[in-house]
């Protein structure tokens, strides 16, 4: 395939503008109130060896920085400080060469006291989402480019919610986090599929979805007295543990079913746009085909995606002399309990957007936009 002059300018200002971001980023510090220091000189001291009294072993090692300050009131200036880091990495970080570190000053009597605040991670955050907007572009286009939007838009939405949360301090707050997902929902929908009756029916699947397995799943939860769930394991709870529990699954349940749904009705759709003389059974048989194939791969991620966040938390527990079953109840039981509602969740959702979309769709007929 021949690649035309209009292509090779758009991969070479994409190009470009990768390099120029990367290079601003690299010097950005001048928009940082916090000082920042870059390390121009690394000397290691020898490692030690140390083991807890579980008989796990590790090994730390001293390092004295030079950092050169690049911005504020002592740019210029070099300052030496004290790093100490483990091999198993939990609760450090080994600093290398050419690195920038924020870093707190403190002077008293004319003494300068420098100290390690933490690493400088926007040049790989925002190359990262610089990379993710340009592959959305170059395999989506513009539709890549409003499912970003949307991205964006719920996260700002998200952050918003939870301020209100936290400056109302509310009692009952899971019904904050409820309308938000509704929120999250037609907003999402709104800007990737548009204002249309392909919304109505994938925001109607969705809610309908969404509330039957959170009603089963507390059903569950209230007849079983919710024996062996201990909310309080959430970390940094400082509100009711039960809600932020409930809250936390409305929204992990929401991407799940979402997703289910989308892919169904979006499908039939389609496929009565091409062969407009489908009947109603068949377009509910082509959803239930489609729902089972997305099925196993949606609660598989669900799966996968739980193994990842109780990892390492589960081999802490394991490394410090606990025994499976209580590893399980206080670091696994409430990821378990989630990924449960939100498998029945996809599963409601495969026959209820079949059912909606026939409904929709009719029989017979041509289907427009």
């Amino acid at each position: 395939m021949k690649v035309n002059t209009k292509t090779w300018l758009k991969l070479a200002l994409i190009l470009v503008s990768g390099l120029c971001l990367y290079l601003f980023l690299r010097n950005d510090a001048f928009l940082y109130q916090q000082p920042i220091g870059k390390v121009v000189a690394v000397k290691q001291a020898t490692p030690e060896k140390t083991t807890d009294v579980y008989n796990n072993s590790d090994e730390t090692t001293r390092q004295t920085l030079t950092l050169e300050i690049l911005n504020g009131k002592y740019r210029g200036q070099s300052f030496k400080v004290n790093n100490t880091y483990s091999s198993s990495g939990g609760l450090d970080q080994k600093y290398h060469l050419g690195q920038q570190i924020f870093v707190n000053i403190h002077e008293h009597r004319g003494q300068k006291d420098v100290v390690i605040s933490h690493y400088k991670r926007d040049v790989y955050l925002i190359m990262l989402s610089w990379l993710v907007v340009i592959l959305l572009y170059l395999t989506m286009q513009f539709q890549g480019i409003r499912s970003l939007l949307s991205v964006i838009l719920n996260f700002v939405l998200f952050l918003l919610i939870v301020q209100i949360d936290v400056f109302l301090n509310l009692t009952n707050f899971f019904w904050l986090f409820a309308i938000a997902a509704l929120l999250f929902t037609a907003l999402s929908l709104a800007l990737v599929i548009g204002l249309n009756k392909q919304f109505s029916v994938t925001f109607l699947a969705i809610f309908l979805g969404t509330s039957s397995a959170l009603v089963i799943g507390c059903l569950v939860l209230y007849f079983t007295k919710s024996k062996g769930v201990h909310y309080e394991a959430l970390d940094f709870a400082t509100q009711s543990p039960k809600q932020l529990f409930l809250a936390a699954t409305v929204i992990g349940l929401l991407g799940a079913v979402m997703d289910a749904a989308t892919d169904i009705v979006s499908t039939l759709f389609e496929m009565k746009r091409s062969q407009p003389e489908l009947t109603k059974q068949q377009l509910f048989k082509s959803g239930q085909v489609i729902g089972r194939s997305v099925m196993g791969p949606l609660i598989n991620v669900l799966l996968l995606i739980f193994f990842a966040e109780t990892f390492a938390m589960s081999v802490l527990y394991f490394k410090t002399g606990n025994s499976i079953a209580y590893t399980f109840e206080w670091t696994m039981a409430l990821g378990v309990v989630q990924a449960l509602i939100s498998g029945i969740g996809i599963v409601l959702t495969v026959p209820l957007a079949s059912f909606l979309s026939v409904q929709f769709l009719g029989g017979k007929q041509n289907v427009g936009n």
